[in-house]
């Protein structure tokens, strides 16, 4: 008789745990914030992306899972708008939701910002038609008006703070509305740092405390570090407090990246959700927009324009710091990211030129620099010689 409590208590509590897995596993929350958090999608600095992702299992809570999550930014207006479709097989059920998202972005001061995220859509639970056989008459009047075939409105919000590009906060409800009778409360909550090593801050580490609780299962932890160098590799491990293991491997290019996560768990309810495979594919179709060198003047705070007749150029006076000393540098592009700024260089490179590069100190700009000197004359001279030839936009940075 204790034997069939038990059964009945682990067969109530895996309903339950499954419901409170919905959001968890449907949201994606081992690559893109921007799944669950609805804020993320302003905060990235790419125009477009389009993220796949899909998940393998043998547990009884899911067999397969796909999702698909689209998002570009309109830089000028600090919007992000998004779409995000996930559909999962559960043996005989399958759940499907499509959801628009809305984003705007806040720079509260140099280096701060504030986001906000709205979602909303519909989510589909219906029969898996595949997983009955031959021998399965699938005009029953139960499979055909089955009452737990449900089509209901959903909606959440997501906010976010960012700080120069290393802390990251996050709170986010992605199901906080629904118009079916049952009301399970989703909360996602991250907060993370990442810092940069190296002479060209190439090299990261990414400490992450991730939370997520439910009204209807206990709140979860994840404790994970990432290690990566820009985004051509990167290594994540980590672990939940429901007994879970996490390791992670990926890389790719500016345009493309490819990762893959594995979850294994260790309870008692092993059986119910024992492993994961996850694969995710990132295409960042339009990368963000460069940053004019007139609009890092207006940042910087200092700008002297010098427009005699025959010699004309323009200086920046700013704090930088580089691998290369001097008093003045001809810059030739501007970046707020340095992944961008070095693909820039490289292609100088392949040029000819002597490229390389220099960060401001007070803003975080990164600046393209194909020449440097101690004395004034001569860097303007070879600003004019870089403006008359292949770059006409080419200034002078003065380091004070």
């Amino acid at each position: 008789m204790k034997n069939i409590y038990s059964i009945l208590a682990i067969s109530l509590f895996s309903i339950s745990a499954l419901k409170a897995q919905y959001t968890l596993t449907d949201n994606d929350i081992n690559f893109k914030k921007a799944s669950y958090n609805s804020s993320m999608i302003v905060a990235d600095s790419n125009n477009l992306v389009l993220n796949l992702s899909t998940s393998l299992s043998n547990n009884l809570q899911e067999t397969s899972r796909m999702h698909l999550l689209a998002y570009g930014n309109i830089a000028k207006l600090g919007l992000g708008l998004g779409a995000k479709f996930n559909t999962r097989f559960k043996d005989y059920y399958k759940t499907t939701s499509a959801e628009f998202l809305i984003a705007k972005g806040l720079s509260l001061k140099e280096k701060s910002h504030l986001n906000f995220g709205l979602s909303f859509g519909i989510d589909y639970l219906g029969v898996n038609d595949n997983y009955f056989n031959g021998f399965v008459d699938q005009s029953d009047e139960f499979i055909q008006n089955n009452p737990n075939q449900n089509v209901w409105f959903m909606s959440g919000f997501g906010a976010s703070y960012l700080w120069d590009n290393k802390l990251q906060i996050g709170f986010s409800m992605p199901e906080l509305v629904k118009t079916n009778s049952d009301f399970y409360p989703t909360i996602f909550s991250n907060v993370a740092y990442k810092q940069s090593f190296g002479k060209t801050k190439s090299i990261y580490l990414q400490p992450e405390l991730f939370v997520y609780t439910t009204n209807i299962a206990p709140t979860t932890f994840e404790g994970s570090a990432s290690f990566g160098f820009e985004n051509h590799v990167w290594l994540k491990l980590g672990g939940r407090s429901n007994k879970t293991m996490l390791v992670g491997l990926g890389g790719g290019l500016s345009f493309v990246e490819v990762g893959y996560n594995y979850n294994m768990n260790f309870s008692n309810y092993e059986v119910l959700n024992q492993m994961q495979h996850n694969i995710n594919l990132c295409f960042n179709l339009i990368k963000g927009a460069k940053d004019s060198r007139n609009e890092v003047y207006v940042i910087a705070g200092e700008e002297e324009i010098v427009s005699d007749e025959m010699f004309p150029y323009s200086i920046s006076i700013t704090k930088v710091e580089s691998s290369i000393e001097a008093n003045y540098y001809v810059a030739v592009e501007s970046f707020k990211e340095e992944k961008y700024a070095l693909a820039s260089a490289d292609e100088y490179l392949k040029q000819g030129q002597k490229a390389f590069i220099v960060r401001e100190v007070n803003t975080g700009i990164f600046h393209v620099c194909l020449g440097f000197d101690d004395d004034f004359i001569e860097i303007v001279n070879k600003t004019l010689i870089f403006k008359n030839s292949f770059a006409p936009e080419a200034w002078i940075i003065e380091n004070k």
